[in-house]
């Protein structure tokens, strides 16, 4: 594994080829392509997700009876 600082081996996104090998390594092919897709491409795919829930709550880590569901403060 090259940890170079070489300005030749960052992507535009900042991290370096290595960092992506990495994540491929311990997390797995899948989740390394999505963190080597622009920003913008990920956040389009989590909005279109987001919008496939009936409600906020949907994402939510708690139930909404004991988050305090879409109204709390």
């Amino acid at each position: 594994m090259n940890q170079s600082n070489d300005a030749r081996d960052t992507r535009p996104d900042g991290y370096p080829e290595w960092y992506y090998e990495l994540l491929a390594r311990t997390m797995g092919d899948a989740k390394a392509d999505w963190a080597r897709l622009p920003r913008r491409d990920r956040e389009a795919e989590l909005t279109a997700l987001h919008r496939s829930f009936d409600t906020p709550d949907d994402l939510s880590v708690w139930p909404a009876e004991l988050d305090g569901g879409a109204d709390r403060p």
